[in-house]
């Protein structure tokens, strides 16, 4: 048998009822279950950016150039972007630094779109296209590069 004590637990979190439950007040949510639109709102830091719009614009922004700049990382981190004689220690060494850069990049934008702000998550996703077709693109392809 429980105590009521655990029952009092178990009744916390439940936000449901059936017939034979009682109604228990409705806790309130630290996260959002689906996306919100919004400019208040928390984004990678406490407080940021707040209910100001400014901030929010500049956290759309923030965003976006995390995004394109991993999709620019990890464009640097192509093997055929090195000159054939490079010394492959150094080639390794690059590779490796641009490998985590992008990653840490990446998991600032995910950290970023777990806001479940939906402007948050258009900026991400607008960055890593736009970076993915500048970058990665077929269009631009050779232009730029070493051995095109």
């Amino acid at each position: 048998m429980l105590s009521t004590k655990n029952i009092f637990v178990v009744e916390a979190w439940n936000t449901t009822t059936t017939q034979t439950q009682t109604q228990t007040p409705h806790r309130p949510s630290l996260l959002h279950p689906t996306f919100y639109w919004g400019y208040n709102c928390q984004v990678l830091f406490s407080g940021w950016p707040g209910s100001d719009r400014a901030m929010y614009a500049l956290a759309l922004i923030f965003v976006f150039l995390l995004a394109f700049l991993a999709e620019l990382l990890a464009r640097c981190s192509d093997a055929a972007s090195f000159k054939p004689g490079a010394d492959k220690v150094a080639r390794v060494a690059f590779r490796t630094a641009m490998y985590v850069f992008k990653s840490g990049f990446s998991y600032l934008v995910i950290l970023a779109v777990v806001s479940f702000n939906g402007g948050v998550f258009l900026a991400a996703i607008f960055g890593h296209a736009l970076g993915f077709a500048v970058f990665r693109g077929r269009a631009f392809r050779n232009i730029g590069r070493v051995d095109g």
